[in-house]
């Protein structure tokens, strides 16, 4: 970028994030600082109250000068074709990122933000997969005139207006709503996202505070078994019922996690079109205003559960080139009928085909899904029994791994469908992926050991922002049908290719 690009400035020169920050940063930082306080005072209690006041206003002046430090040097600017942020008080960085190259420009509002009127603008380019600059806090109007310059600039429009008459270019108003959750529907959501998260932080609370309280792990089982009121500590069975009452409560404690978890994340829950952008508003406490260019959508996925599979239940997310989380996938809709989940795929233009119409891949993928699900068990059951015949009771468990091997082809199908290669995968959470075959990076042609003989390949497709673990895959095709495939998708890919120009790589930092 020129210097006579980085003088232009669309904001009449470098700004600095909302005063108010400091006040949101020292706030965040309470937390911590209670759970020290215990510690402090115990280390206090027999200084002088007059060297410990004094302590404590110095640390204070001093948090208090770095936090405003830290906000007097942070800025921001809109140059000609780039956002450029400066931050740092010993170290200084400057982080220069092009409009050509930001792919989504979100809006997240937290508690404390929300309190103050305050926002978080985040700018992506889909690189790396993180934020590659923010804006922690702007007023939630600065930050959504930002976001609507950031649009025209990204669109090629030039904005020469002076700053006073850049304050109407508010984004448009939504479009159409694609998809929305009520209350009700976002807590049957929570009813299937289970979650042993918070249970976990509360068992280590409790095992914190636990010698404070008076309380063991024997007490709390006796008190456990006790209170079903039928059986007492001492008679037969106690343990059994123990362990049961137990297993409930996590069961219980399970559920009200994944209610309040599900609830935090997506009430409001609206997928909007906006033009040629997915717009998704979700969140109680942190209210979060996602906006997904089309471009960097990479497939679509569907999952369902067993459960809610039974009850007529999907969900459809999107994998996108630089998305959050170690898979990339942002949710669509959380929890959806197949009806209102086919609409939104047509509005992706990634429609899919009734399974049916699918085709299997090889019955011999059977005998493969058996010896890899049963034969490692299956030995490590028989090389116990050396030393206890007992253990040739453990045989039955092995039923239920054997009957998802037998179905698992039964499942797992692919098709071509024009310019889109569906692949489903999964007997107890099935998955469909619909993926726009412009958007394949690469295919590999795989034979594992056990593969080569039966005859049998796979087909490994990779898609930007992909796990490592799942995705499009269709395993076990006989050799001739996975080498067919391969020639059939390979031309489509250099046409892709040719007709495309090359992916750019991550904004620059300077």
């Amino acid at each position: 970028m020129s210097e006579a690009g980085l003088d232009a400035k669309l904001d009449g020169g470098p700004k600095r994030l909302h005063p108010a920050t400091m006040l949101v940063s020292i706030a965040r930082g309470a937390p911590s600082t209670l759970l020290g306080l215990p510690a402090l005072l115990a280390v206090v209690a027999k200084m002088d109250l007059l060297l410990v006041l004094g302590a404590a206003a110095a640390v204070f002046l001093s948090t208090a000068a770095l936090r405003w430090a830290a906000w007097r040097r942070f800025t921001y600017r809109l140059t000609d074709d780039a956002v450029v942020i400066e931050s740092g008080v010993l170290s200084r960085n400057r982080r220069t990122i092009p409009y050509e190259r930001m792919a989504d420009i979100g809006i997240e509002q937290r508690p404390l933000q929300r309190l103050f009127g305050l926002a978080t603008l985040t700018l992506e380019t889909g690189g790396s997969g993180q934020d590659e600059g923010k804006l922690d806090s702007v007023a939630m109007a600065e930050a959504e005139r930002l976001r609507a310059v950031l649009h025209r600039q990204r669109a090629g429009v030039a904005v020469s207006q002076a700053p006073e008459q850049q304050a109407d270019l508010v984004p448009a108003p939504m479009s159409s709503v694609l998809f929305a959750m009520g209350t009700g529907r976002v807590l049957l959501s929570g009813l299937f996202n289970f979650s042993l998260v918070w249970i976990a932080v509360g068992l280590g609370v409790v095992q914190f505070l636990a010698p404070a309280l008076g309380v063991d792990d024997e007490t709390f089982w006796r008190a456990a078994a006790d209170r079903t009121g039928r059986i007492g500590v001492a008679q037969t069975g106690s343990w059994a019922a123990t362990i049961a009452t137990g297993a409930m409560l996590v069961l219980v404690l399970g559920v009200i996690a994944g209610l309040i978890r599900t609830t935090l994340r997506d009430y409001g829950f609206s997928l909007s079109d906006d033009g040629g952008r997915l717009r998704r508003l979700r969140g109680l406490l942190t209210r979060s205003e996602t906006v997904i260019a089309l471009p960097r959508l990479q497939l679509a996925a569907i999952d369902s559960g067993p459960l809610r599979r039974w009850l007529g239940w999907q969900r459809l997310r999107g994998q996108l080139l630089g998305g959050e989380g170690a898979t990339g996938r942002q949710d669509l809709a959380p929890l959806a009928r197949a009806d209102e989940v086919d609409r939104l795929l047509d509005a992706l233009r990634l429609p899919r085909i009734d399974p049916a119409d699918m085709t299997p891949v090889s019955h011999r993928h059977v005998w493969r899904a058996v010896l890899r699900s049963i034969a490692l068990p299956a030995l490590v059951i028989l090389a116990a029994t050396l030393w206890k015949a007992l253990a040739l009771f453990a045989l039955p468990f092995l039923l239920p791994l054997l009957a998802v091997a037998l179905l698992r082809r039964k499942h797992h199908r692919y098709a071509l469908s024009g310019d889109l290669l569906q692949v489903q995968r999964g007997v107890v959470t099935r998955t469909t992926w619909v993926v726009p075959i412009a958007r394949i990076q690469s295919i590999t042609l795989s034979r594992g050991w056990i593969q080569r003989r039966l005859g049998l390949a796979s087909v490994r497709i990779d898609t930007a922002g992909a796990g490592i673990f799942t995705g499009p895959d269709i395993h076990d095709l006989k050799e001739r049908a996975a080498a067919a495939l391969v020639a059939d998708l390979t031309p489509r890919l250099d046409i892709r290719r040719l007709s495309q120009p090359a992916p750019e790589r991550d904004a620059s930092s300077g």
